[in-house]
């Protein structure tokens, strides 16, 4: 690792992002998942920073992911000029994909609303468990 660590930082933090990527690529080619691997590679950068052995190594991407984060907004162009390009065939599928889009929309919403309620009645029965109290 010396000589990694001889890198300048943003040199450093450029390798390990670009090894996420690669890992993450080559993981979904394996597996076939139909997750892009790009994905891929940055849940298993993510879980590597949760993790206090690997944590260093998070770090020492910052320098390198901090720039990259200030410019985000440049990474929407490509989309929206694919958006522009393909527009008549979004416009001929209008209604599917508004259908999809709300659809899935909803359903997220009806389920992160049971979901929070069903903490919420789990938080109160925990905290009257631990007060004395019987659970209502």
């Amino acid at each position: 690792m010396s000589r990694l660590s001889a890198l300048p930082p943003i040199v450093l933090g450029l390798v390990i992002l670009v090894l996420a990527q690669l890992a993450g690529l080559g993981l979904a080619s394996l597996l076939h998942l139909p997750v892009p691997g790009v994905v891929l590679g940055l849940v298993m950068l993510v879980g590597l920073g949760a993790l206090r052995p690997t944590a260093m190594l998070t770090r020492r991407a910052e320098p390198a992911a901090a720039p990259l984060l200030k410019h985000l907004q440049l990474l929407f162009i490509p989309p929206g000029v694919g958006i522009v390009v393909e527009l008549e065939e979004l416009a001929h599928n209008a209604l599917p994909i508004a259908l999809a889009v709300g659809g899935s929309f909803a359903l997220a919403l009806v389920l992160v609303g049971h979901l929070l309620q069903a903490l919420l009645r789990w938080w109160d029965r925990r905290r009257a468990a631990a007060d004395g109290e019987a659970p209502a």
